[in-house]
């Protein structure tokens, strides 16, 4: 099995040196060198994957990620727009249906890339490069549908192709030869398949038919004369038929809802792919199918996972049962600031397709350890707090003992749905929410607040992270933040913040747009390292300081 693994993982890799060979003008950047617009857009697109590198080629810029044990490349416009995405496959898992095709095509060629590509709007799918087994030979690219048959969807030949048929039309006969030959064998093992599947179940039928016959047919035993008592002779027994014996019935998988599991067998092609895409190599797995979401229950890499994903294929969360040591630094800081002496429960981690993660951490304050009562706290990727929710003090202690492995994706969502306790959003005018509905309207659990000058800033998460709009009294929006990542903050301000102020460090920073005077900047928040005083800096998108 490790064989098998470490195999797959240098194929991997060798395809990714292959791909990025044939960016011959492609250059190495250092993360800093990759604009704030195209980071953000990787961590909406793929934030559960690790990034080893970055490349640019032209225009667009190319991210190398890691997915587990398998290697992928992300391509991004400069303007930050999501261009394409290749997950690497090996050779030698792709359908044997491509693998014939190409060596009927392209006799003596070779795959040196084979990957699942992403692209916006069109179904995930195969892309191939095949080339000639020779030094500085172009490549022709194929893809193919990744479901079904694994028809060929497109082909695009190098300029000046010449067609490799022509020059081995032998070798083209030889491998229609042998695909007609294992499509014959296949076509005889099934007949052989049928013809004994048919032969058994008549046989099977004839002993049912006669088994009566024999029995009946036997002459029952005479009894002996008997002169030591008038007592009749005893009747003889008929004989016992066998028992069959009973098949063991397959045991009843069920989830903590009382769900049964399908069968493997009954899940969709285009959704076990898929899940393949975000576990490598599910353990102990079930399938359950919730109205129409297809839940996949397995170990990932030890862990509890519940993967969920919709019929036509598409990955909507992936939710992990964590150790304690998946609370960041972050997360720690706020427990141990305003719960001194809490108790780990347990931990959620929830991936979404639409970036909005978030982590659940359930513990125990200390005043409320031996009565098991549990606090829970949510967190969204970047550590900071969204909502807690407090203990259920009628639940009367802990009598009942509960597995956090068995019970915490169940609580996850209940605890979820509930809404968060704003005073402030009272006193907002009734226009100004409808505006911010309008603009919008996916968002909830949204937190006003009121500056005291007739202003309404509205603070929420998206797919982009923590954003903030400010609304005047008309409800008209005067003002959009968004929290960068402090890793994205230009060079340029850094190198001014380490030379200015020695004795601060960052604390975070917002790109702010004042849409009545069509200004951005950035408005960057440092805090002084021995009293912990805060102060506020804006910069122009140069990077230069300025007043706001």
């Amino acid at each position: 099995m490790k064989n098998r693994i470490l195999f797959i993982l240098l194929i991997s890799v060798i395809q990714i040196v292959i791909v990025s060979n044939n960016m011959v003008s492609a250059q190495k950047l250092k993360p800093t060198e990759v604009p704030s617009d195209v980071v953000q857009t990787l961590d909406e697109q793929y934030s559960y994957v690790k990034v080893t590198g970055w490349m640019k080629d032209g225009d667009n810029y190319i991210a190398n990620i890691k997915d587990g044990a398998t290697n992928g490349k992300v391509f991004i416009a400069g303007d930050g727009e999501w261009i394409r995405t290749l997950f690497m496959v090996p050779v030698n898992e792709l359908p044997s249906t491509i693998t014939e095709y190409v060596k009927e095509n392209f006799p003596e060629w070779i795959i040196s890339v084979s990957a699942l590509e992403e692209q916006e709007e069109v179904s995930t799918h195969y892309y191939l490069e095949v080339r000639e087994d020779a030094v500085g030979s172009k490549p022709s690219l194929l893809t193919f549908a990744s479901t079904g048959q694994n028809k060929l969807l497109t082909r695009e030949d190098p300029e000046g192709f010449k067609d490799p048929t022509t020059k081995h039309p032998d070798k083209i006969e030889q491998a229609k030869a042998a695909a007609a030959e294992r499509q014959a064998e296949k076509a005889e093992a099934a007949k052989r398949e049928a013809e004994e599947k048919a032969a058994a179940e008549k046989a099977a039928k004839e002993a049912a038919k006669n088994a009566p016959k024999e029995t009946a047919a036997k002459p029952a035993a005479q009894p002996k004369p008997t002169t030591a008592s008038n007592k009749p002779a005893a009747e003889p027994q008929p004989e016992k038929e066998a028992k069959p014996k009973k098949e063991k019935p397959e045991p009843v998988v069920k989830d903590e809802h009382g769900n049964v599991a399908i069968k493997a067998s009954s899940v969709p092609d285009i959704v076990s792919k898929s899940l393949l895409k975000k576990v490598l190599h599910p353990a102990e797995l079930n399938w359950f199918l919730v109205d129409s979401m297809y839940i996949a229950r397995c170990l990932n890499q030890g862990k509890k996972t519940a993967v969920y994903i919709n019929p036509k294929g598409v990955w909507e969360k992936t939710l992990t049962i964590m150790p304690e040591e998946s609370v960041s630094g972050l997360m720690a800081k706020h427990l141990n600031d305003f719960y001194p002496g809490w108790r780990f429960k347990s931990a959620v981690k929830e991936q979404r397709a639409d970036k909005d993660d978030k982590m659940m951490v359930e513990f125990y304050e200390k005043a409320n350890y031996k009565a098991k009562l549990v606090t829970t706290v949510f967190f969204d990727k970047a550590g900071k707090l969204i909502r807690t929710v407090d203990p259920d003090y009628e639940l009367g202690g802990g009598d009942k003992k509960e597995s956090a492995e068995d019970d915490a994706l169940n609580k996850y969502y209940e605890k979820m749905n509930m809404e968060l306790d704003n005073d402030d959003a009272a006193s907002v005018p009734e226009n100004v929410k409808a505006a911010f509905k309008l603009k919008y309207p996916k968002v909830n659990n949204v937190e006003w607040t009121d500056d005291g000058y007739m202003n309404y800033r509205a603070m929420f998460y998206t797919t982009r992270g923590k954003e903030f709009c400010v609304y005047n009294s008309y409800g008209e929006l005067t003002e959009t933040w968004l929290m960068g990542k402090n890793e994205s903050l230009s060079a340029t301000i850094q190198d001014y913040l380490k030379k200015e102020y020695k004795n601060y460090k960052l604390k975070e920073f917002y790109t702010v747009k004042r849409l009545a005077d069509k200004v951005t900047a950035y408005k960057v928040i440092i805090v002084d390292k021995k009293t912990q005083e805060e102060e506020e800096l804006w910069f122009n998108l140069s990077g230069k300081p300025i007043e706001y």
